[in-house]
């Protein structure tokens, strides 16, 4: 394993520097440009219609949408009306609806029964009435009836104020068999169920009913109740941030009696003092950030919550208010579904970094004390976990993305071929960042250093101070330095060296010694040297400090 990485990293390395070399810059595009167009004509016939992914989609298209179900010959569509589902149609199925014919999609058949119902309670004044109703017609006249059109029941609506009856919806020998019952009863249940929704929602658009007293007045409730829970849950945030504040500056405290202020001055003696520091420091440092993550969550909590009760007081209002009860499923479908997405999304990534700390903290409590250095077992655990962190975070939201996007309407395979391509065209121009990954992956992987190590990599001599699977954070004399993992071509560990030569002048003297704080410190003598220069030098000079 160690070897195939390597040989990739070698291989990256390799490419970036001879494509960086301008007397070879026209040769290698040429070169790449003539395999893209290899693999693009390989893969693509000769007319771009016939595209595969294009191909795919257009197939896609032309299915039926989401609330159409094909069942065999027969499809069927559900009748919204006033935002809830009516009754179900059936058509015979269109299997090409880009060239329907003589047909018509049951889609389109359900979108004009819709529309004709629409028609009966949409606002208007009806001329000649003294009460002044709101809706096209007339709730206290409203007939439902079914004629006969050509041996077809008909059903048709009317009242007082229109001459010429309404035609809602025409019941079909398809619409019978799906439902298992005969034409003429199917159409007789669809009358009495068409009166009854059409009576109740001409009553709620009345002047009595939106008045203060009726569905205004609700919906004005409705506005209250949301307002005032967003106000409690804005005064439930006010402590959790005052707490991760507080949090915040207690680690900004024992960070600033870790690190001295930078200096010109600092030797490679200093910096193992200051490693011991960093030990003592630890266990607190990561009970102050374990805090603050279960504060953080809280805080999330709390703010989803608050998310919560926006969208629903907004449905809620929505749906009491009958002239936007209709446009609820319209307008608040897709938002409120990709809202669920991303709430999922960002629980799972969550419990997913809890897991991963519960699994490291479980390793370290069962594993370290058979190991035969405790104390660099848990800094390396704490060292993987923080690089592994961000490569979960990436996955969990990618796969968020992606099904977003499938809900949307994209078909997966046209979406994983997007993801592959983009992927490919970002390694390509991101090859130091691939670099930098793979390296990274080498480092842990062979245990080269880890959190709280010294290190020396030439030019820069320091302690690691942070360390993920792009780059290391050294702290020296002269402050923090950033050093990308490709650059760092030779390291060399002066903790290691130091405690293996230790443990072979004085292997009794030198073990793993508990700290207060529970992590194992070999620092805890009054002299952590022993009167011995770190780096092999003589007992009576200081070694010279590497300035980065």
């Amino acid at each position: 394993m160690q070897r195939v990485l390597r040989k990739l990293v070698q291989l990256v390395q390799n490419f970036a520097q001879s494509w960086e070399q301008p007397a070879h810059s026209g040769l290698h595009i040429t070169i790449v440009g003539l395999l893209a167009f290899a693999l693009f004509t390989a893969w693509v016939p000769t007319t771009f219609g016939h595209l595969p992914v294009l191909k795919v989609w257009e197939q896609q298209l032309q299915q039926p949408s989401h609330e159409v179900k094909r069942l065999g010959n027969l499809e069927t569509a559900p009748v919204i009306f006033d935002g809830a589902p009516l009754f179900t149609l059936a058509s015979p199925t269109v299997w090409d609806r880009s060239q329907p014919g003589n047909q018509l999609p049951v889609e389109i058949r359900s979108q004009q029964v819709e529309a004709n119902l629409n028609r009966v309670i949409e606002g208007s004044f009806v001329h000649g009435n003294k009460d002044g109703i709101l809706t096209n017609f007339d709730p206290q006249t409203l007939q439902v009836s079914v004629i006969s059109l050509n041996d077809v029941p008909v059903i048709i609506a009317g009242d007082g104020y229109h001459s010429q009856p309404l035609k809602l919806v025409t019941v079909t020998h398809v619409d019978a068999e799906y439902n298992g019952q005969p034409v003429a009863a199917l159409a007789e249940q669809w009358r009495s169920l068409i009166y009854q929704s059409l009576y109740a929602a001409l009553m709620e658009r009345s002047p009595e009913a939106l008045s203060l007293h009726g569905k205004l007045g609700e919906s004005l409730i409705v506005l209250a109740i949301m307002l005032g829970a967003s106000v409690v849950l804005w005064l439930l945030q006010v402590p959790l941030k005052r707490r991760n504040r507080r949090l915040r500056l207690q680690q900004a405290a024992v960070a600033a009696e870790i690190y001295p202020e930078p200096s010109r001055g600092m030797t490679e003696f200093d910096l193992i003092a200051l490693r011991a520091r960093f030990l003592d420091s630890f266990q607190h440092q990561k009970t102050l950030q374990q805090q603050r993550r279960v504060v953080g969550f809280f805080r999330w909590l709390l703010a989803w919550a608050q998310v919560l009760v926006w969208t629903v007081g907004l449905i809620l209002a929505l749906t009491a208010f009958p002239w936007t009860r209709q446009y609820v499923r319209q307008f608040l479908g897709t938002p409120t579904t990709l809202l669920l997405i991303w709430f999922f999304t960002s629980l799972v990534s969550r419990l997913g970094s809890g897991l991963l700390q519960l699994l490291a903290d479980a390793w370290v409590k069962f594993g370290a004390a058979a190991a035969d250095d405790p104390q660099r077992d848990v800094l390396r655990i704490s060292t993987i976990l923080a690089s592994i962190k961000p490569v979960k975070t990436v996955v969990v939201y990618g796969i968020g993305i992606i099904a977003a996007l499938v809900y949307l309407g994209l078909p997966l395979s046209l979406v994983l071929t997007l993801a592959g391509i983009v992927g490919l065209a970002l390694l390509l121009i991101c090859q130091n960042f691939v670099r930098d990954g793979l390296m990274g992956c080498l480092i842990l992987w062979e245990d080269q250093y880890a959190i709280g190590d010294v290190i020396s990599t030439g030019q820069h001599t320091g302690l690691v101070e942070r360390m993920n699977l792009r780059l290391t954070q050294l702290r020296h004399a002269g402050g923090l330095v950033s050093l990308a993992n490709s650059s760092i071509a030779q390291v060399t560990n002066l903790t290691q060296s130091w405690q293996q030569r230790q443990e072979a002048l004085h292997p009794k003297a030198i073990g793993p010694r508990a700290t207060a704080n529970g992590i194992a410190n070999p620092f805890n003598g009054t002299d952590p040297f022993n009167g011995m220069d770190p780096f092999g030098g003589s007992d009576s000079g200081e070694p010279t400090a590497s300035e980065g």
